[in-house]
């Protein structure tokens, strides 16, 4: 019985030193994507997504993620909220230079998530943000043309009804929804949007043979951690994101990521 508890308590900690070891360091995850009506000008457009890094710096010189950015080929960044983490004020500055050196980078969308709202000073980072060259989305729209042809990317706030949402989108206009909550999927559904990109679930924080096991408001065994899912003709992807929670354990087997997508029209 005593040996048993030895091996269970080493276990224990091996895989905790595992998991904060594992922790600070992340992949570019590639994922090529079909949407239905995605126009033939933008096959191959390709959005590098960032999510959850919750002010988090990688390498030295906290530059280590921006220096792997540059070395990759996209059309925009899509940070899909919570850069920030409201209870790590005095790093904000982090989440903020990230803003700023991605924006030399490329165009750069970003949408709240449940941390930038709730820190309680939206407007003041919206400012800092777009002064960073940073292009906000708070339920709006940009269309972006290639080749005469056009699609829409549309940024959601954290409390937009689905009314609101369905305000925004085009019916004849191929749409990107960037929207931080995945567990929100059906109401994305109704809006018609093509392709859905989000985060918050951390990827289940411990995934074990492909299954995260625990997600902010999806609770045990959550079903959208991370990859594709398909709702009613519209697609969800759910990034593992980029960071941790300041008040979550280490992700185990989940080393935080970014996102390298690539739309594609259907090979149908």
């Amino acid at each position: 019985m005593l040996y048993a508890l030895i091996v269970i308590l080493i276990s224990g900690i091996g895989l905790l030193l595992y998991g904060w070891w594992d922790t600070n360091r992340f992949d570019v995850r590639r994922v090529e994507i079909e949407v239905d009506r995605l126009p033939k000008a933008f096959d191959g457009f390709t959005v590098l997504q960032i999510s959850d890094l919750h002010n988090r710096t990688y390498g030295k010189d906290g530059m280590a993620m921006i220096h792997a950015m540059a070395c990759l080929s996209f059309d925009c960044i899509a940070i899909t909220g919570d850069l920030l983490d409201r209870h790590l004020p005095k790093q904000r500055e982090n989440g903020y230079t990230f803003a700023r050196e991605s924006a030399k980078l490329g165009p750069v969308y970003f949408v709240q998530g449940n941390h930038e709202w709730r820190i309680g000073d939206w407007p003041e980072i919206k400012v800092e943000l777009t002064q960073r060259g940073v292009r906000v989305l708070e339920n709006e729209k940009v269309t972006l043309t290639r080749d005469g042809a056009s699609i829409d990317m549309i940024g959601l706030s954290e409390k937009t009804s689905v009314r609101e949402m369905q305000q925004l989108i085009s019916p004849n206009t191929c749409s990107i929804l960037l929207a931080h909550r995945p567990e929100r999927i059906s109401d994305y559904a109704q809006t018609g949007a093509d392709l859905v990109l989000s985060g918050h679930a951390h990827g289940g924080q411990v995934r074990l043979f492909g299954q995260g096991l625990f997600s902010p408001d999806q609770g045990i065994l959550p079903h959208y951690t991370s990859g594709v899912y398909p709702c009613k003709g519209t697609k969800l992807y759910v990034s593992r994101g980029a960071g941790n929670h300041s008040f979550l354990p280490p992700r185990i087997f989940n080393r935080p990521e970014i996102d390298l997508i690539t739309l594609k029209t259907p090979s149908r």
